[in-house]
């Protein structure tokens, strides 16, 4: 059984023109946090192959805390289990990322009987999974068609089978799956600039997670000064 890894962004889509002729179980995380620009890509592939496996990304950060790549251990769930309590509560940017929408998706492509699955990796990202094309993680075996292929030719795909490319595919991060992420800042500077012009209300949101994030920090990075 063959299904996608959909994210909604440039890497994704380009795989869903390439895989479409096999008919692909189409599997999509919606965070509840998506912008609405990736709501609509989303929507130009929906059909009945395709599935939503929905998260609760709100109760998780509640529960376990906001995404950080930066972790004050006392201000963690586990930190403030055997120490104080903090006013808000902090988790790794990789933790985040894995309980949100890595483990839902291929919980859901197992439960559909998924044995290859498609996923947008590719060699030239800066940060990119250390699984590669053909090998089997957790019964499942991964294929990364666009593997080789650089930015320029994914867009340049996209733009042959689709007409155009939307326009916030200029993003380094084109899925856009959470409007108030606050992880991997090196590689959201573009995402975080597009978003305060695009959707000034999600960067409010956004700037009131961070100032958090920041709070959190602040004691850790001033020992470090010392």
């Amino acid at each position: 059984m063959l299904g996608l890894a959909f994210s909604g962004g440039k890497d994704s889509l380009a795989c869903w023109y390439l895989s479409r002729s096999q008919n692909p179980i189409v599997f999509w995380v919606n965070t509840g946090k998506a912008y609405p620009e990736t709501l609509s890509i989303v929507e130009e592939v929906r059909d009945d192959r395709f599935v939503e496996v929905k998260v609760d990304r709100e109760a998780q950060n509640e529960s376990q805390g906001t995404p950080s790549d930066l972790v004050p251990m006392d201000w963690t769930e586990f930190g403030m289990s055997v120490g104080i309590k903090r006013p808000i509560k902090i988790q790794s940017s990789f933790s985040c990322c894995y309980a949100n929408i890595a483990e839902p998706l291929m919980a859901a492509a197992k439960a559909h009987g998924v044995t290859h699955l498609i996923r947008g990796e590719r060699f030239s990202e800066n940060r990119k999974s250390t699984s590669k094309n053909g090998d089997l993680v957790f019964g499942i075996t991964f294929l990364h068609p666009i593997e080789d292929w650089s930015e320029e030719q994914v867009l340049s795909f996209i733009k042959k089978e689709r007409g155009s490319v939307p326009e916030h595919f200029a993003i380094k991060h084109s899925s856009l799956d959470c409007y108030d992420c606050t992880a991997f800042m090196e590689d959201s500077v573009d995402r975080v600039a597009w978003t305060k012009k695009a959707h000034p209300a999600f960067y409010e949101k956004y700037a009131e997670r961070l100032n958090l994030v920041r709070q959190a920090c602040a004691p850790s990075l001033k020992l470090l000064e010392s």
